[in-house]
């Protein structure tokens, strides 16, 4: 899609409207959604990340590794409930159906962030995560730390690219 702007008018607002509804970062037509890490208090290590994954239609996609220059190590995790027993499962990879969606979400999938080298994170820092994909495809997603996640509202500039 191309898109012309005019300095100053209509157009311009309309454009900066669009994009910032657009969605936050494709690698050959996996798209993720409003990615964010768990603020956590200066004498932990570790954390989590969250977001929504979309797979392209007819296409799906599997997770088979994060990183993270951040921590030591970034691994795909389920929080889990047997027998009233809260619990952490580790997967080695997370299946995105063609056309649908997996939602990394407290109490549910996330990217389980071990081990941080350097400083504690403050509430609005950004964590760089890449994002390995059966395909060969990488993703590199900046996401901000929240105490509370984005709420489905972008109002965080992210960049990512692969």
């Amino acid at each position: 899609m191309s898109v012309m702007l005019r300095t100053g008018g209509f157009c311009s607002a309309l454009v900066l409207l669009a994009a910032a509804f657009a969605p936050l970062a494709s690698a050959d037509e996996i798209t993720i959604h409003d990615p964010w890490v768990r603020w956590v208090p200066e004498v932990s290590d570790r954390t989590a990340a969250y977001m929504r994954i979309e797979a392209p239609e007819g296409d799906r996609k599997i997770l088979i590794g994060v990183d993270s220059p951040q921590f030591d190590r970034a691994e795909i995790h389920e929080s889990v409930e047997e027998d009233g027993q809260a619990r952490m499962v580790h997967w080695s990879t997370l299946r995105i159906p063609a056309g649908g969606e997996r939602v990394l979400e407290p109490g549910g999938y996330h990217i389980m962030l071990i081990g941080r080298q350097g400083d504690a994170l403050e509430e609005g820092d950004v964590v760089e995560l890449q994002m390995r994909f059966q395909s060969g495809e990488i993703l590199t997603v900046e996401m901000p730390v929240s105490r509370e996640g984005l709420n489905g509202d972008d109002e965080h500039d992210h960049h990512h690219h692969h």
